[in-house]
Order: C-alpha cells, then structure tokens, then sequence
C-alpha cells in the first residue's frame, strides 16, 4: 500500500513529476543542488542520486520512473586517442623513470608487469640451462682431452747418445714432445728446477733413467713414466723425482682442488662487494680487504691446513692475494662499469678461464689454442705463479706475476671510471666536482639517494570511497509522497 499524503506544504505537481518519472532525462547528470517545486517548496536531498534525474535540467534525483544511465565521474570516462596525444602503450621518461604515457589504469599495468616477469624468468631458466650444459661440458673435455702436445722435455748425456735419444723420442709421437739436447744429468736437473721443461731423460752410466719434476705438473710427470715404456719396453727405467710435491700431496691434487674453489668464491666476493655500496672510496676499500683476507686464509688453509703447499707462507700469501685483486678487481670493475651485464660476464668469463688454466694439469697437455690462453688470464697465471713461488723459488714466476698485475690495474682502473647509468639507457650525471672524491654512483639494486630539493610527483588519483559514497546516496530511501493514481 502506498502512502497518499503530502506533507510540509509541497505541491502534488512537484512531487509527482518525482515519483513517476515524467520529464526524467535519460541522458542527464547534472549537480546535486536541491529543486524547488512550483509551490515554490523544495525536494530534500535526500531524493538525489547520481545518475537519476528529475527534470529537463538535469537534476539528479530518486524516482519510480525509467532511469537513465548512470553518468560517469570525468576522471573515469577513457577519453578516445586523438594525433598529437600518446597512443595505447606509450612509455614516456620523467625524472622518476619511465612511466605510461597513455593513462593505463593498474590492472593494465599489472597485466603488463606480470608479462615482462614471466618473459624474463623464461629466459632466465633457459639461459641457465645452456649455461650449465656448457660449463659442464667445458670442464669434462678440459680432462678428457688432455694430451702432451709440444711439451718441453730433454735428452741428456754423451752427444751421439743423447742425440739417437732425442730423435727417437721425437719419431715415437710426432708433435708430442720438443726435445732439447743438454750435456749430461746435472744440467738436466738444473734446467727441472729453472721451469724449463718437464721432464728429461738421462743417458748415464748405468743406461737410461727418466728425471721428472712432479711439482710443476702431477699430470705430465705420470704421463712421462706411463710413454718411457714405448720408448724401452722391456726394461725398468728409474725414475727421478727431482722436484717432489709436498708429503702430504704425493698425488699432486691437494693443491689443485684446492686452488679452484679460491677463484671461485674471489670472483663472488666481487659480484657481493658491488652490491654491497656505491661509492668509490669504499668498494676500494673492500677491494684490498677482500684480496688480503682472502690471501691470507687461502695460504692458511693450503700450508697449515692440508700441508699440500711448501715453502714461504708470506711468499704465498702475497700471490693469492694479488690473484684475488685481480680477480676480484676486475668483475667489481665491470660491474661498476656496465652494471648487472658486466657483474655477470665477468663471474661467467672467470668461471671459463678456470676450466682454461690447466690448474691440474699443464698448459702444453691442452689443445691449442687454449693452453696458452689460458695462462693470459688470472686463474692460468696465478696457479703457474703459486707453484713456481712454492716449489722453484720464483722460477719461471715472471710472465705471471706480470699478467696478474695487469689484470688487477685493469680491475681498479674500472671501479675508479665506472658509472652504472650511463651504460644502461640513463642519463649521465653532471659532473659536478666532489671535493672528498666520495660521491654515490648509480648501480643496479642500490638506489641512488635523491636530493632533498628534488620535487615529489603528484599522480592524480580518484579517491578511493567515491564509489562507496555514490552507492550510498543511490541506496536512500526517499520520504513518502502523495499515492500515484
């Protein structure tokens, strides 16, 4: 039943055209400012509501009639794509990075968002694929393929003798050994312990023996005392071990496998080193920490702990750590160079250079190239430089000790020039001058501090209970009027 009574004086035309619909505007949304009737009484707001009209004017308000559609706020209407303005998936660039030029609302971005993370996750687990079939296949063929080719060896004794000798040796194998003629044992073992080859075979009193040094390379002396025998197959040949590994590395692995992990954990020290702060004088600071330490404990843990390296401790300690400097320096030099690529190039280029360096074998048993370059890099120079400081008193220690230092010049030398944001798509900052030399320099995963002038952006948003508030007004009940006939 509906109730049949005008209340307050208010004209039964002003109210019925509310209660029935008629002059509703199905296109209409105007404001929300109360509507006097021709009696000249006014309709409470409490009739309006957005998007319901009562009259030709526009006049939002709450009736029983046909409703038009609701009109929409302006900052919700997609106004269509006009030329001169950003079209849809347009990236435009602010102080603040890139944004969306076209207005995307969030679930557009987040459409967009979701996307590019699964692009770059699918190209991470396959990019780590291919990366582990290589590394793995680089490692076992830097084994399987080992073989003496050009290896230095000598023949010594009386001329005519050790001649025959050296040219047999070098018809058993064509290519395998560059035999060298000395005079007798003696100059052999001098030239063992100057690094000049690997091992000799000695033409004495008592026949033929083989003189090794066991210390430059485990690998080539075994491979020596197992092709002595195609040489003299039927007789025991002596062997002399002229410059031993130490007791406790008979085998001569103690240091190998030790030595690799070092280079391994230096160059992730310098990958966590560049993450860890952005300004100069503290990743140099690190830097030299970082090498000392790592120097100091690897040394350590080879001459007192697994007592597989003899000699100096100071003498070793001084090269693992130049190793770890030139290591160390140069992937937190790329990576203050060129950032998150350079980060991980270098660790990668390491990684490589480790399976080239011929840690437990020698450079001469790898096919060629690879040997030689192996030895052009720090992983191949420093174990070189660590056998030739722990067993031969520096002999043959030059060339190495001179790549090392190259390399770590070079390291340093990146991290003093590195500026992340000029090699990935930014601008370059100002140069501005710094009078302590210590300025923050961009890098990926550390944000660069924004000056305290610098203007915060205002993105205009909707707030966030208009809709709630709309729903609510719609939802008022309206007071009764008089019956509709």
């Amino acid at each position: 039943m509906v109730v049949g009574a005008c209340q307050d004086g208010h004209a039964a035309g002003g109210r019925g055209r509310v209660l029935t619909g008629e002059g509703n505007d199905p296109g209409g949304g105007g404001a929300r400012d109360s509507v006097a009737g021709p009696d000249g009484g006014r309709g409470g707001p409490r009739h309006r509501a957005p998007g319901r009209t009562t009259g030709p004017g526009g006049i939002r308000g709450r009736g029983t009639g046909p409703r038009g559609p609701r009109a929409e706020p302006a900052w919700a209407v997609p106004e269509p794509y006009a030329p001169g303005r950003p079209g849809p998936g347009t990236f435009t660039t602010g102080p603040y990075g890139p944004y969306r030029a076209d207005g995307a609302g969030p679930a557009t971005r987040a459409a967009d968002g979701g996307g590019r993370q699964a692009r770059r996750l699918v190209v991470l687990v396959v990019g780590m694929a291919v990366l582990v079939g290589v590394l793995t296949s680089l490692y076992g063929w830097t084994v399987t393929s080992l073989r003496p080719r050009s290896l230095p060896v000598l023949a010594a004794g009386p001329a005519d003798a050790a001649k025959a000798l050296a040219e047999q040796l070098s018809d058993t194998e064509p290519g395998a050994l560059r035999v060298r003629v000395v005079a007798d044992g003696d100059a052999a073992d001098a030239a063992l312990r100057a690094r000049e080859a690997y091992a000799a075979f000695v033409v004495g009193p008592s026949g033929l023996s083989l003189h090794v040094a066991s210390a430059a390379s485990p690998a080539v002396s075994e491979a020596m005392q197992h092709g002595i025998t195609q040489v003299a197959p039927n007789a025991e040949i002596p062997v002399v071990d002229v410059v031993p590994n130490a007791p406790a590395d008979h085998v001569g692995g103690g240091l190998s496998a030790g030595y690799l992990p070092l280079v391994l954990v230096v160059a992730a020290g310098g990958v966590l080193l560049a993450r860890a702060t952005p300004r100069r004088r503290v990743r140099l600071a690190g830097l030299v920490g970082l090498a000392v330490a790592a120097g100091a404990s690897g040394a350590a843990a080879l001459r007192y702990g697994l007592d597989v390296l003899p000699g100096s401790y100071l003498a070793a300690a001084g090269v693992l750590t130049l190793l770890s400097l030139a290591v160390a320096g140069t992937v937190l030099g790329l990576g203050a160079r060129a950032g998150t690529a350079g980060l991980t190039g270098g660790f990668v280029f390491f990684v490589v250079a480790a399976a080239l360096s011929a840690w437990s074998s020698a450079p001469e048993m790898m096919p060629a190239p690879w040997g030689g370059l192996g030895q052009l890099t720090p992983p191949g120079a420093g174990v070189t430089l660590l056998r030739s400081a722990a067993y031969f008193r520096g002999a043959g220690g030059g060339d190495p000790a001179a790549v090392l230092t190259v390399w770590a010049a070079l390291g340093v030398a990146l991290v003093m020039v590195g500026d992340t944001r000029g090699w990935l798509g930014g601008s370059r900052r100002a140069e501005t001058p710094d009078e302590d030399d210590d300025e923050a320099v961009g890098f990926p995963g550390i944000p660069v501090p924004v000056p305290a002038s610098a203007p915060t952006p205002v993105v205009p948003a909707p707030a966030a209970d208009v809709w709630a508030r709309a729903e609510s007004s719609a939802r008022t009940v309206p007071p009764a009027g008089p019956p509709v006939r």
